[in-house]
């Protein structure tokens, strides 16, 4: 994996807690206890994820989260609280957090949650490919002369927009004279 993890915590007990746990899984972990240290480790480059605590002695995870989106925009951030509502859940959320994780949590769950959000930063990336849109550009290459767009669009099971799109974004051009 060697993905980077950012763990914002002010209590070292639970912080260290949690930095074994992900270290064990192959993640390699930063540690901040302050906004203000957060703020300087989340200008490094090789960062993959946040995750931070919603109470720090100088702020919040909601300041947290800003001062991610200010300086790294698409950094996933996940919030993992013990004094949980249902408001601050949806502010958390709202401000641009991929997850929200209640203390105590079991540790798969925080894992589940690590890793559903490091898998969906991969893909946004582009690192690769889900094996049903290769599929889909292979039968789109192969058979986009011999349909017409409609019965196409049907084989793969999706809408002709959906095709159309797809197709514009793989760069793929129709020869308009053996279709009709």
């Amino acid at each position: 994996m060697n993905e980077r993890v950012l763990l914002v915590d002010d209590d070292p007990g639970v912080s260290e807690v949690i930095g074994i746990l992900l270290e064990r899984e192959g993640y390699a972990v930063s540690h901040a206890a302050t906004l203000k240290a957060s703020l300087e480790q989340i200008k490094r480059p090789d960062l993959d994820l946040v995750v931070t605590d919603l109470r720090l002695p100088d702020g919040t995870g909601l300041d947290v989260i800003a001062g991610v989106r200010a300086l790294r925009p698409r950094l996933p951030i996940i919030v993992i609280t013990s004094y949980s509502s249902m408001e601050s859940a949806i502010a958390a959320l709202r401000a641009g957090a991929a997850d929200y994780v209640i203390k105590p949590f079991d540790n798969e769950e925080l894992l589940r949650a690590i890793g559903r959000t490091l898998s969906e930063r991969r893909m946004l990336r582009g690192a690769r490919p889900l094996a049903v849109e290769a599929y889909m550009r292979e039968m789109v290459e192969r058979f986009q002369d011999s349909y017409r767009e409609i019965e196409l669009a049907r084989m793969l099971g999706i809408g002709r927009k959906a095709l159309w799109m797809r197709r514009r974004q793989w760069g793929l051009k129709r020869n308009r004279k053996s279709v009709s």
